[in-house]
């Protein structure tokens, strides 16, 4: 069984990260907290594309299999693995959909706190 190392690499989501923050810091306005809240989005963009891809890869098979029931993917992978493979970025996705919230809601509560104390 391969594993596909580019569904959730720390290094790609880095790499779109600093892209991120580098297209930000022309932006006018919006501050730090836009800032991190839009570098997030496009990291759950980056996943929500790899389920997409892999949607695709499944959906291709499906088609492949009504002529070959043998059939698998270019990878060598039967469409059961690309099933657990699916679900599982689903629930990546999913967590960090959450912990995308989690950041941004603790961030604004915090800012408002600071404002109120001031």
């Amino acid at each position: 069984m391969s594993v596909d190392m580019n569904t959730f690499s720390y290094v790609n989501n880095s790499e779109i990260d600093r892209a991120a923050e580098a297209n930000l810091s022309r932006a006018k306005g919006g501050g730090w907290m836009l800032a991190i809240a839009l570098a997030l989005g496009k990291i759950a963009d980056s996943m929500g594309e790899n389920m997409l891809d892999l949607a695709k890869q499944i959906d291709t098979l499906q088609r492949a299999q009504v002529d070959n029931p043998k059939a698998t993917a270019a990878d060598g992978s039967g469409l059961s693995e690309l099933n657990a493979r699916l679900t599982t970025l689903g629930q990546q996705l999913g967590q960090m959909l959450q912990a995308m919230s989690t950041i941004v809601k603790t961030l604004g509560e915090g800012n408002k706190d600071l404002a109120r104390k001031q």
